[in-house]
């Protein structure tokens, strides 16, 4: 008989759950800048479409997140300790139409490697593994998101320069990579990320096996490979369209609207599923009825949509 696994100690327990208890879901109104470098077109769709429910994040996990937050300050006090100047800490970067999105760590100048150049600032704390591989190999092979959420920073901000820093968790060692700016790669995320936006069909999978590395962890795998029932939402709905004015507004062409953030959660009783999100095959429609008929996999046919 394995020996029975010992109980979390009660202060613990309720240190986690001191966490989960103050951290507040929201949903990202976009495409994060952090996450522009992700290999699989159909996971951003997927993610800016709000498919799959909110991740459920743990205390412990929670507990992660702050330490990283503590030791961006830690790194912020270690530049101004030998006399660089950092400001713009959480800066905003909005690009195509606000839809992609996000925060920078801040910008810097006065590094001892180039006293006179403005750097943007990305700040990470990584285990002992990850550390010696983006020393062994840099940031652009060892971590490409942290690698495109540079890039984009700088070509929102008109940098030509990102002072990538990182600490080892483990014995505290650091490491710095002076980032050059590549115009060719950020005019391709962009025109990737623009057209992700502006599609309403899911791109194709990365893979068609679900036990693929790159889909087995993915967090929209449910919906994405085992034909899961994605999330009612306005953004699901086929008369919703991302507007490219203004910061990540949305519209509602059957109410003729533009639609709230709160809006969007709800959807309304009209929606129609984008036909993308239906595991079958678009067989009829009728616009003047508002609705649309499916043959599913099963074979069952099913009509989405107003049936009075």
């Amino acid at each position: 008989m394995p020996p029975l696994p010992k109980a979390q100690p009660s202060t613990v327990t309720a240190i986690y759950q001191a966490y989960e208890a103050a951290n507040q879901h929201y949903d990202s109104l976009g495409i994060s800048v952090g996450e522009i470098a992700t290999e699989c077109d159909r996971a951003l769709w997927y993610g800016f479409r709000w498919a799959s429910q909110p991740e459920v994040i743990d205390g412990r996990k929670l507990s992660i997140f702050r330490t990283g937050d503590r030791w961006e300050e830690v790194l912020v006090s270690d530049l101004e300790r030998i006399g660089v100047e950092v400001w713009g800490q959480q800066n905003r970067v909005r690009l195509i139409g606000g839809h992609l999105r996000g925060k920078i760590d801040g910008i810097c100048q006065g590094l001892p490697e180039a006293p006179k150049t403005i750097h943007l600032c990305e700040f990470k704390s990584s285990n002992d593994k990850g550390f010696k591989e983006i020393t062994k190999k840099g940031c652009k092979k060892a971590k490409p998101l942290h690698y495109g959420q540079c890039q984009i920073g700088m070509h929102a901000l008109g940098l030509s320069r990102a002072l990538y820093m990182v600490v080892n968790k483990n014995d505290d060692s650091r490491y710095v990579e002076r980032i050059e700016y590549d115009a060719e790669w950020c005019l391709r995320a962009l025109a990737r990320a623009q057209r992700i936006i502006e599609s309403f069909d899911p791109p194709s999978r990365i893979s068609e096996d679900p036990e693929f590395f790159g889909c087995r962890f993915c967090k929209h795998h449910a919906v994405c490979h085992t034909g899961a029932e994605p999330r009612l939402t306005c953004r699901s709905c086929i008369h919703a369209t991302p507007e490219m004015s203004g910061d990540a507004h949305w519209s509602c062409s059957r109410w003729s609207k533009p639609l709230s953030v709160d809006e969007q959660k709800q959807a309304c009783g009209t929606h129609l599923w984008l036909p993308g999100f239906i595991d079958g095959e678009q067989i009829d429609a009728n616009e003047e009825e508002e609705w649309i008929e499916y043959r599913l996999r099963s074979g069952e046919i099913w009509r989405d949509g107003v049936t009075d």
